[in-house]
């Protein structure tokens, strides 16, 4: 549809019914991007979810949405498709039964209670082990050794960059990545990310800025069991070099434009890009799910 089809009728839905009709979507599976009150009124008339694009709205603070776009690079990846649990229900099923499972074991004060529960947990690794085909006991391991209530793991990415290219670790398999890994429990997000450079890259850095907090099964393959939320941050060089260790075998930097094979379960091409777009930026604004 046309911003000229648009502008006649908003924020009456009929319009964009029968476009949709006419394409054979249904409204739940249409996606309504605007910049305006009258594009959401427009969007919930027609019971289509909505889509804020903020880089154009006046006001997006006091326009209510299903999804924010803080730059139209983020469009894409969901028109895409970007819910790869939506393609393996079974997935998602095991990890809402592993949270309730985890819950219930957690909150629990019933002894017989907490034993249903914990069956409940057995049950969503059984059924994960059988989709997936990894041995049960790695799967428990990986599943339901946590405790306590269950939130996403945090993962911190450093983004360094020098002479406009950026720093990547060469992983032990060849595949490269920014370095980072999962926030330790005694750790910020700020003292991580400069550990994790300090492990895999032998560099000190003072972390500067936040780039971004993803959702990563938005954005990352392949999907795993459990929540993860990737935190990427620009980062400066003090001082330190290279040396190999047990997680990397080398580093080197890259231009946009020259980038190796990546690990792309810790960092896509796209991710990798949007680092180069922030250091660029005097004011970039950290973008986030």
């Amino acid at each position: 549809m046309t911003a000229d089809q648009t502008a006649r009728h908003k924020p009456d839905p009929e319009p964009l019914l029968e476009l949709l009709r006419r394409a054979g979507i249904r409204p739940e599976q249409a996606l309504y991007i605007g910049d305006t009150i009258h594009d959401a009124q427009c969007a919930a008339g027609a019971g289509v979810a909505f889509g804020l694009a903020a880089w154009g709205a006046d006001s997006p603070q006091s326009i209510r949405a299903e999804y924010y776009f803080a730059a139209p690079r983020e469009v894409a990846p969901r028109l895409d498709g970007d819910d790869p649990l939506g393609r393996l229900p079974y997935l998602k099923w095991a990890m809402e039964l592993q949270f309730i499972g985890q819950a219930g074991v957690t909150y629990s004060r019933d002894p017989f209670d907490r034993e249903r529960f914990q069956r409940i947990r057995e049950i969503a690794a059984e059924m994960l082990a059988a989709k997936s085909e990894m041995p049960l006991e790695k799967v428990k391991e990986l599943f339901c050794s946590e405790h306590g209530f269950q939130t996403p793991k945090l993962d911190t990415r450093a983004a360094i960059f020098r002479d406009g290219k950026i720093l990547l670790v060469r992983e032990n398999d060849g595949r490269w990545s920014l370095p980072g890994g999962w926030v330790d429990v005694n750790e910020s997000i700020r003292s991580n990310t400069e550990k994790e450079v300090r492990e895999e890259a032998g560099l000190t850095v003072a972390a500067l800025r936040l780039i971004a907090a993803q959702d990563r099964k938005r954005h990352n393959p392949p999907p795993y069991a459990y929540g993860v939320c990737k935190i990427f941050v620009l980062c400066g060089v003090i001082g330190g070099e290279f040396r190999e260790n047990l997680e990397t075998t080398g580093c080197a930097y890259f231009g946009r434009d020259e980038l190796p094979q990546l690990a792309e379960e810790k960092n896509t091409a796209a991710q990798i890009r949007m680092c180069f777009d922030a250091a660029a930026a005097s004011d970039w604004r950290p973008v986030f799910d």
